[in-house]
């Protein structure tokens, strides 16, 4: 059986009581480079015409303007200007995509976390920096998943990451629907800095108005709203305690695992190799 696994700390607990695993808009990640491509203009003018009626753009454009002495009016002023002569502002504006290009990226990444989340799960769960990372310094859980289960082949499905040195390239220019756009977004959807590659990662994407999806508080945190992937008992395989899982925690993991549902989840622990830097499994 081909399995993925999810890293988790004592809240992993949740995922066997609930049967749902959190799905997580891109912009919640702990990695700041997640969907940040990077930006270039192969065409300043054309990239200045398409955007100076923007407002975001327009007052990032007017507060160039008046730190460089160009113009020192009101933004409302300087609005009703640049309708007037759009040409002479799309000339200058083309002078410096490179002012107004950060603010793309960053609403690219604030577009793009309002309408899908991602589901992270990785190929392997000896990780000793993902069992720390994770795991509340590996006092948690490792869950499996049996790969094949009809859950991760909603969609696209689940798909490994590739792990690149260098950023994808987005062209301010590159227009949705486009053949250009349609390979850049299959590539920032899977790939990650090379310096995550310990991670294996496996991922799927999910619309956050998809109905196999559940909207509710987070427990952690009742201001937010968490998105959860409702799972199937056969879906879970195994259950890993930690090296130094509290005997508490196994306690109520063993409780949970008592349900029929569970019949067919094995229960084993992580530990430490007794000469070499390895996790184990027994």
């Amino acid at each position: 059986m081909d399995k993925v696994y999810k890293y988790c700390s004592a809240h992993g607990l949740n995922i066997l009581r609930d049967l749902e695993l959190k799905v997580t808009p891109p912009n919640q990640f702990n990695d700041p480079f997640e969907f940040a491509p990077k930006m270039f203009c192969s065409d300043p003018v054309l990239y200045a015409s398409r955007n100076l009626e923007r407002e975001p753009v327009l007052k990032v454009f007017y507060e160039m303007c008046r730190s460089d002495g160009q113009f020192l009016g009101s933004f409302h002023e300087f609005r009703e200007l640049a309708k007037k002569e759009m040409p002479k502002w799309t000339r200058i504006l083309a002078e410096a995509p490179q002012h107004t290009l950060p603010l793309l990226e960053k609403e690219f990444l604030d577009e793009v976390s309002k309408r899908f989340g991602i589901l992270c799960l990785s190929q392997n769960r000896n990780s000793i920096l993902m069992w720390g990372h994770y795991c509340n310094k590996t006092r948690g859980l490792v869950i499996g998943f049996d790969k094949s289960s009809e859950i991760f082949r909603q969609g696209k499905g689940l798909r490994p990451v590739d792990y690149i040195k260098e950023r994808v390239n987005l062209d301010a220019c590159w227009e949705g629907g486009s053949l250009e756009m349609a390979n850049y977004e299959s590539q920032i959807i899977s790939s990650k800095s090379d310096d995550w590659s310990y991670e294996h990662e496996f991922r799927q994407i999910f619309a956050l108005s998809s109905s196999s999806l559940t909207k509710k508080p987070l427990k952690d945190n009742d201001q937010n709203l968490g998105y959860f992937l409702s799972i199937p008992p056969e879906a879970i395989v195994s259950v890993t305690l930690g090296p130094r899982c509290s005997p508490e925690l196994e306690n109520e993991v063993r409780e949970v695992l008592q349900k029929p549902c569970f019949s067919n989840v094995k229960l084993d622990r992580a530990v430490l190799h007794k000469n070499d830097f390895v996790i184990e499994i027994e």
